[in-house]
């Protein structure tokens, strides 16, 4: 059996350039000791090195595809050697799908749109491209320089649907339909775009499974494959997932994809995965003026955290000069971000989550809503929304797909379903199970009394209100889009809250009931009628966020953990053998971030805190690591409740049970 060595790397170095015609001077500043001298600074498990980039253009003298002219040196040689010589494995950036140099070359290769226009860039998946060009090369890769992997960037979310004589015969072919959608009124317009996320999916396995072929130890992955965009179930034979963070604002995105990925490492075809946290950053526009800087190394530490904290392994990606010479004071930025990531290794790498929430993330919805072919549209706003919403009231969170919820969703407590559309039968025969066994549901829309008025116990009372609707917390009221739909409930479920037409409570209250519990057997399902986490995502208003957490309170969960601490305390628990570990992730930043301030500087510690954690005997130790700090717990009729001085960036609270003991939480 191939060993696959992804499994066992934590801190990686990502260097791309993306080399173009116009370069001069590539390689000319990178010698192999300058290269030896920089990772052993900063240790890296793996790196990856540039290869050729979207231009199409490479960094090494290829002769299979377009060199740029302005390679003096061949860096690719250099860093496979360097490599070799410290053990480190090798993977190299590549651009799959967007090419423009070959679609230069290649007029045939590229998509064209429903008018007819060739795309500069993004290359058609029947056009020949992959055969033609991008295997040889891969091949020609393997064969020079041996490297270990392949990371290929500019896939799925650079496809887009081609309209060429190629595809329109293919689809017709495939699924009898004659006449192919123009645009997303026509009829099969849903039918066309599976059609192409199909072919991405044939591309991606024609080209692994070439370089299986060639090097069996070769691994493949492609960027954003299987991710938060691309929620179905895994055909294609990709070793390992990885992405890499939005430019601005990481942790956000860190928090969202590492969830999923994390689902994924677990279920019944699990692989490892990554996330690749950008060094450097910009306010404003990817494209715009302004130029790009490293990120403070703390700044880094906080969003390269989420990923630690959920058993992944780290990235770093730094731009060299386009002479190959790598900027000293920002490698050694990394090397710190790399002392914080291993500093954590040994009690977070490979950990397994400990289930409290799960929020379902289905391909059905995803693909009604999102931007074609993979790109997020306004698909995800629920999904993050929820997520926000629990993290910010201190619950330990996971996002599953479909395949995930039907192999593990019933070891949750709970179960969000947030304004996911187009439920299938088999969802919701899944949630009614789910609840029926003891589960509890929290699902959210407009449009749950229409689709699926069976699970949640009502029908439709009139039309939605497309306004402003409102609802009471406490003694005031909060402000959510719409739209939100009335219900009448069926015999036996409650109504739990009437909308507000204004701001008034004891003025303002209708008989419209818009927020509902069934009882299923021995458990629950509570329905918001309307967008309420995609107001959330779109507000993170602090009274919305009382609402949803009183709303969770009202169902009685029976939480392994409890905190009350500050929104921006981050909580994620993991167990690895037999020990429980509480992540605690100072979320937050002593300054004022906005659009044209993004960089974190400083981080005001959260102080003294309180956790209650549900144990049925007191634990052998509790400490905190990395730091150390003293940490004062007692025991009592069956809480354990633990002190935290103070958490400034990332601090793992580490219960360790006796090996034998049974009722071990880290084994819910």
């Amino acid at each position: 059996m191939t060993v696959n060595w992804h499994d066992e790397v934590f801190f990686g170095l990502h260097h791309d350039l993306h080399a173009n015609a116009t370069d001069t001077a590539l390689g000319a500043g990178l010698t192999h000791e300058h290269l030896r001298e920089r990772l052993l600074r900063i240790k890296p498990d793996w790196v990856q090195c540039d290869c050729k980039g979207h231009p199409g253009y490479t960094s090494w003298p290829t002769q299979v595809g377009s060199m740029s002219p302005g390679v003096v040196h061949d860096t690719l040689r250099i860093y496979r050697d360097v490599t070799r010589e410290l053990g480190i494995r090798l993977g190299v950036h590549y651009s799959g799908v967007w090419d423009s140099r070959a679609i230069e070359l290649h007029p045939e290769w590229a998509v064209v749109d429903a008018a007819g226009r060739p795309d500069p860039d993004v290359t058609c998946p029947l056009g020949g491209y992959t055969v033609g060009l991008m295997i040889p090369q891969l091949i020609e890769i393997i064969d020079r320089y041996d490297v270990d992997g392949f990371w290929i960037d500019g896939e799925n979310w650079a496809s887009k649907p081609c309209w060429c004589e190629r595809c329109r015969a293919e689809f017709t072919r495939r699924t009898g339909i004659l006449k192919v959608p123009d645009d997303e009124n026509a009829p099969h317009w849903h039918d066309w775009l599976a059609f192409h996320r199909d072919l991405f999916v044939e591309h991606v396995t024609q080209y692994a499974e070439a370089v299986h072929r060639r090097k069996p130890g070769c691994l493949v992955c492609s960027n954003w494959m299987y991710t938060i965009r691309q929620p179905d179930a895994v055909r294609a034979p990709v070793d390992y997932f990885s992405g890499d963070y939005d430019w601005n604002w990481g942790a956000n995105r860190a928090a969202l994809e590492g969830r999923l990925l994390d689902g994924r490492a677990h279920g019944a075809n699990g692989k490892s995965w990554d996330l690749m946290a950008w060094g450097f950053t910009k306010a404003g526009e990817m494209r715009g003026k302004l130029p790009w800087g490293m990120k403070p190394a703390l700044h880094l530490c906080q969003e390269v955290a989420e990923v630690v904290a959920l058993g992944g392994a780290v990235m770093i990606y730094n731009t060299p000069q386009r002479t190959g010479w790598l900027t000293g004071w920002q490698h050694e930025i990394i090397a710190q971000v790399g002392e914080f990531c291993r500093a954590r290794r040994t009690v977070c790498f490979g950990s397994k989550t400990v289930p409290q929430a799960a929020i379902l993330h289905l391909a059905d919805h995803f693909y009604r809503h999102n931007s074609p072919l993979f790109n997020y549209g306004t698909a995800v706003r629920g999904v993050e929304g929820a997520l926000h919403a629990l993290l910010e009231t201190h619950r330990s969170t996971d996002i599953l797909t479909a395949e995930g919820a039907l192999e593990r969703m019933n070891t949750y407590p709970l179960v969000v379903v947030p304004e996911q559309t187009y439920l299938s039968i088999d969802i919701q025969k899944m949630l009614e199970k789910y609840a029926h066994d003891g589960g509890s549901v929290l699902i959210s829309g407009a449009h749950l009394a229409r689709e699926c008025a069976g699970l949640v116990g009502v029908s439709p009372d009139g039309e939605p209100i497309d306004s402003v609707t409102y609802l009471q917390v406490e003694e005031c009221a909060v402000g959510l889009l719409g739209p939100w739909q009335p219900v009448t409930p069926y015999d036996g479920t409650e109504v739990w809250d009437c909308r507000l037409e204004e701001q008034e409570p004891n003025k303002d209250r209708t008989a419209q009931p818009i927020v509902t519990r069934r009882a299923v057997g021995k458990g629950q399902i509570v329905a918001v009628h309307g967008p309420l986490f995609e107001t959330y995502f779109l507000g993170h208003s602090p009274l919305l966020r009382r609402y949803i957490a009183e709303l969770v309170s009202r169902m009685a969960i029976p939480w392994l953990v409890n905190m009350q601490a500050s929104p921006r305390l981050e909580m994620v628990l993991r167990h690895k053998a037999d020990r429980l570990m509480i992540n605690l992730i100072n979320r937050g930043a002593a300054e004022t971030l906005s659009s044209n301030r993004v960089m974190v500087e400083e981080l005001t510690p959260v102080g003294l805190l309180t956790l209650q954690v549900r144990a049925t005997i007191p634990p052998e130790a509790v400490s905190l690591i990395p730091s150390g700090l003293p940490v004062d717990w007692q025991w009592a009729n069956g809480w354990l409740t633990i002190q935290i001085p103070q958490i400034e960036i990332h601090e793992v609270v580490v219960i360790d049970w006796a090996a034998s003991d049974d009722t071990n939480p880290g084994d819910h």
